[in-house]
């Protein structure tokens, strides 16, 4: 199928820039004419005019750049080669104005501008596009600054407003990152670095190697310049998340926490449509519970590795050829070991015969309003009689229905984790021809390619419960459980746990031991010429034209890490250890050494617990190797998509100059040429368990259980499934006309008003028109089977899929600022920004109708994307800069960004709304520093307001507030080095979400990544 859509027009905003245009400079244009030279605009503030070094001097350097700026820039400026002004780039980036980022680990990964996705994020290296992937995890097209060692870099500048010469792809702004070049060093100059890092979440001491080499001949016509770094990272977190948010009411609709019904679709239901009981005699009703806490710990070894060479060569005076590579990789092990309390010792369905007793729930707590869960206790309580099956059930006179093992035994924590040793890998090259034809004509030929991979070599996931069964008597382990999500969440186990698991009394839960990871590539081949020509005299300073073709191509594909059973072809996956066809007794059986001997200790943050066990990994692996024999590497044929975009663009720019006013006026044309491609499936879950002769599951018998089934939960497992898969691509082709234009107007010396107007795309994230679609029916017997394991799906279909109709984004912005510059190095300012998009794209989940094998169904809490319309993002930003003579100084901005509530629109129907994603109300940045010629101490304040996510259950997650200080010293023991310490997140701040703007209630995670130290020397030469 091919769908084309072509794009024409913004004869409006065309009109609105012509106009603003001839009135805006028009009376600046009565001027005389400029100086024949072309010169740098007038400034209060001259580098020259103060001699200062270090901060001072990046951050005055950074401010004559904006300054002089035609676009709306924010410049970062290294205070001296290999010493950028922070650790990471987006922590530097996120102390501008209008900037928020999320955090891996600690550490800046994503940057968002004026409250728009990290995805409308262009990043740039020196101009061109960088592709980076992830160690595990979807292909995106933000750039992962976690990749990226700051040391390298020379500046960075964020454009908020386009220029036609610019690449498009950045709705909430591009970031160029600069790199150094070997001609414009001095010779034999640059810096070694050595510095080690460590956190109040670990007790190692990691160290950080970086340098820099750059040499240029006497007659500077050759210069090559070598840069490395590596960098070792050991991370703990303390992580509490939740799952599925069900609403259990008596066939009633959900209600918030005001009381109001929630109408719209996404909203989870458990099927059995009833409340439950306790065991003490309590009856629960129209509610929302989190089917699992999950309490977690991640540990992270990380080692980041980056490389520059770059060589130029300059034959003649006015031509030079310049070469870079750059490689950047990351790789780490990490370990996540979770203490999960599910909701398997519930009743929960009231056609059951153990409905009315309550199982082993003891009482839950609740909101203020009482309609959202915020804790659970279980217990199994001395002297009360319970029944771990039909028969025991039955022999008591007990209603049939249900019975199993977690009537009798306290599944929980069902200890799950993983293990994986995951890289990723970023290159580019590229080769710039820098001609000057005359004094006043310049071409720039420019040619490269950039691409990157990432996934795992071992990605495994290993689950257990407290519970054993020994000739058919079930034993516990554990026997209280319980979470409080309220305040810093909680989990409160049987103190005795650690010793009950170190006496064998557990079992592999093989039904949730498993694995799956994704690996990408990303790719780009590209051209580009540029051609300059300069006016000595009117007010044409410029014109620029040029033309840049782009062949890019992603492909995601999916794998296992699995062990085939003794006796059967390791290549045969389907013979796995944990399937049902191994008839290996021993593959439920936990031993004690595959848990950690002793407690996770050191918990520092995120949540409380007042026992932490924990997964073996490396001795549960071991064990692995040698009971069935190597690990077996599995690439999946299915869950593959690819998406290949080849881009074509031609730009013309004027840049004009009075004596007063300054600007350019452009427009970049663009052409896009997609293909989006995936496998999709549909999956049946047919049965789970064998039915006995009575209809209910078959109990496991003493000794092996029937050949190609398992005992699982007390009974015989045999999953029955039939799944089919189709190939779906969609190719399109689309063209954008996007006009441009930037003007600043020196009112007076001091004084610069400053404004810009254009169109904007940016194209849809890779997931959004090519994530593998998946349907699935859940029979009502594989549903009632489940019950019984515990854990269950109401029957029926789902699924989820991308939808490669999505048209790109679209945006016209508008800009207006005035900026004050009262001295030499400071600034007070405030900016005007507005942006009305369409075509953003949002999650939704909804209940569609499909044609499933020429079937009608009705697909519940389908899960895809749709373009929102009419969306508004507009605020206001305010800023200041001052330094006081004796070195003491200040920096601070504040932004306010209000959005709407867009229209979502799916297959042509408006199907509700939904504020823009990634958007935060208000955001505040302080600096404080002194700084001699001897010491600089820095003290910086970051603080975001509340972020609006995406869909989850039908309603909008929130990221709540997140303030963080940094602190930073240097003392310069000698010219050349420095002593430095530094010292992130003094806060010692948890990143917290919720689901939905009525309450905070229900909790969806709660993260501490930790407060980090580093410490070392800067040597430079």
């Amino acid at each position: 199928m091919n769908y084309m859509s072509h794009k024409h027009g913004c004869h409006a905003l065309s009109a609105a820039i012509a106009f603003a245009l001839a009135a805006t400079a028009a009376p600046a244009f009565a001027q005389d004419p400029a100086p024949a030279t072309p010169t740098a605009s007038p400034s209060a503030t001259t580098l020259d005019s103060v001699n200062v070094t270090g901060y001072r001097y990046a951050i005055e350097k950074s401010l004559q750049q904006k300054r002089d700026a035609n676009a709306v820039v924010e410049v970062i400026t290294a205070e001296d080669v290999g010493k950028f002004p922070d650790k990471n780039v987006a922590d530097a980036l996120q102390r501008v104005p209008g900037v928020v980022i999320t955090r891996d680990g600690g550490e800046g990964k994503n940057v968002s501008v004026r409250g728009l996705d990290a995805d409308l994020t262009l990043t740039q290296l020196n101009g061109n596009y960088i592709a980076t992937s992830e160690t595990n995890n979807e292909a995106s097209r933000s750039f992962n600054y976690t990749l990226l060692p700051s040391n390298m870099l020379e500046s960075a500048e964020l454009f908020k407003s386009p220029e036609a010469r610019i690449d498009e792809g950045g709705i909430g702004g591009t970031v160029i990152l600069h790199t150094r070049r070997p001609l414009e060093m001095e010779a034999n100059s640059g810096f070694v670095n050595i510095e080690g890092v460590t956190s109040d979440t670990s007790d190692s001491v990691d160290p950080n190697l970086s340098a820099m080499y750059a040499w240029h001949s006497k007659d500077e016509r050759f210069g090559v310049l070598i840069g490395a770094t590596k960098q070792k990272r050991t991370n703990r977190s303390m992580e509490v998340t939740v799952d599925d948010y069900q609403w259990y009411g008596a066939g009633t609709q959900a209600k918030d926490a005001y009381g109001n019904t929630l109408p719209q679709d996404g909203i989870h239901y458990w099927w059995g449509e009833s409340g439950f009981n306790n065991q003490t005699g309590g009856n629960y009703s129209e509610f929302f519970m989190p089917t699992s806490v999950n309490f977690g710990v991640r540990e992270e070894e990380r080692e980041r590795t980056g490389g520059q060479f770059t060589f130029q060569f300059k034959p003649v005076d006015n031509l030079t050829v310049t070469a870079n590579y750059f490689r950047f990789e990351l790789s780490g092990d990490y370990t996540l070991n979770q203490a999960k309390i599910p909701e398997w010792n519930i009743a929960r369905y009231n056609g059951d015969g153990n409905w009315a007793g309550g199982r082993l729930l003891n009482g839950m707590d609740f909101d203020s309003s009482g309609s959202i869960v915020t804790g659970a206790q279980f217990e199994k309580l001395p002297g009360k009689a319970y029944y771990c099956s039909e028969a025991q059930a039955a022999a008591a006179g007990m209603a049939p229905g249900g019975w199993g093992p977690d009537d009798c035994t306290i599944p929980t924590p069902q200890l799950s984790g993983a293990y994986s040793r995951e890289k990723a890998l970023s290159q580019t090259g590229d080769l710039t021809v820098d001609w000057e034809i005359s004094p006043l004509s310049k071409v720039t030929f420019k040619g490269g390619r950039t691409w990157s991979e990432g996934g795992p070599s071992i990605n495994f996931r290993m689950s257990a419960k407290p519970r054993r069964q020994v000739d058919g008597v079930w034993q516990s382990g554990n026997s209280y459980s319980a979470y409080d999500l309220t305040g810093t969440p909680s989990a409160t186990f049987s103190p005795d746990l650690q010793d009950q698991l170190m006496a064998g009394i557990a079992e592999i839960d093989t039904g949730s031991t498993d694995s799956s990871w994704r690996e990408t590539s990303i790719e780009q081949n590209y051209f580009q010429a540029d051609f300059t020509r300069l006016f000595e005299s009117g007010f044409i300073d410029s014109f620029q034209f040029g033309v840049k073709y782009r062949d890019g191509k992603v492909h995601r594909n999916t794998g296992n890490t699995y062990w085939a059973c003794q006796g059967a072809d390791p290549n045969d996956y389907e013979a796995r250890y944990q399937a049902g066809n191994c008839a290996d007794p021993e593959k439920s059986v936990a031993q004690p050494g595959f848990f950690l001997s002793n407690p996770i200790d050191d918990i520092a943050g995120g949540f409380n617990a007042n026992v932490m066990p924990g997964i073996n990994f490396p001795a549960y692996l071991a064990y692995l190797n040698e009971r069935y024999g190597g690990m077996q590497k599995r690439i999946e044929p299915d869950f593959v998509y690819d998406v290949n975009e080849k881009i074509y663009s031609t730009y013309f720019q004027a840049n004009f100059r009075t004596e007063r006013v300054r600007g350019n006026l452009g427009v970049r044309l663009v052409q896009t040429r997609q293909m989006a491609s995936s496998s999709d499936s549909v999956e049946r879950f047919m049965d789970y368990f064998v039915d006995g002769a009575d209809g209910n599951p078959l109990a496991c018998p003493t000794g092996t259980p029937p050949a190609g089934t398992v005992c699982e939960s007390g009974f015989v497992r045999r999953d029955v499934r039939e799944k089919t898969y189709e190939q779906s691509s969609l190719s399109k082709t689309y063209t954008d006309v996007l006009p441009s234009f930037n003007i600043a107007w020196d009112i007076t010396e001091n004084l610069v008003l400053r404004g810009a107007a254009s169109k904007v795309i940016a194209r849809p994230g890779y997931t959004s028109i090519a994530y593998p679609g998946g349907l699935e029916y859940i029979s009502e017997e594989y549903s009632n089977d489940r019950r019984v394991a515990g854990g269950t799906t109401t029957p029926g279909w789902y699924g989820s899929g991308s939808n490669k109709q999505l048209e790109p984004f679209e945006a016209l912005q508008y800009d207006l600022g005035l900026e004050y510059y009262f001295k030499p190095g400071a600034v007070a300012g405030v900016a005007l920004f507005r942006k009305d998009v369409d075509n953003f794209t949002v999650p939704v989940v909804t209940d569609q109708q499909m044609d499933v094998g020429g079937e009608m169904v009705t697909v519940q809490n389908y899960s895809t994307e749709a373009n929102g319309r009419d969306g508004v993002s507009q605020g206001v930003e305010l800023y200041g800069q001052y330094t006081f003579d004796m070195g003491f100084g200040v920096q601070a901005n504040y932004t306010y960004n209000d959005t709407n509530l867009a229209s979502i629109v799916l297959d042509g129907e408006n199907i509700g709304a939904s504020p823009l994603v990634g958007s935060a109300k208000n955001q505040a940045n302080v600096t404080l520093f002194y700084e001699n010629d001897k010491f600089l101490a820095r003290a910086s304040y970051n603080r975001r307001g509340e972020v609006v996510g995406g869909l989850n259950n039908g309603m909008t997650v929130f990221t709540e507030p997140y303030d963080q200080l940094d602190l930073n010293a240097a003392y310069n023991l000698t010219e050349a080095l420095t002593l430095t310490a530094s010292v992130l997140n003094a806060t010692k701040s948890e990143q917290r979400t919720h689901l939905g703007g009525d309450t905070k209630a229900r909790l969806i995670s709660n993260i501490y990544s930790g407060r980090q130290l580093y410490f070392g020397l800067n040597y430079k030469f």
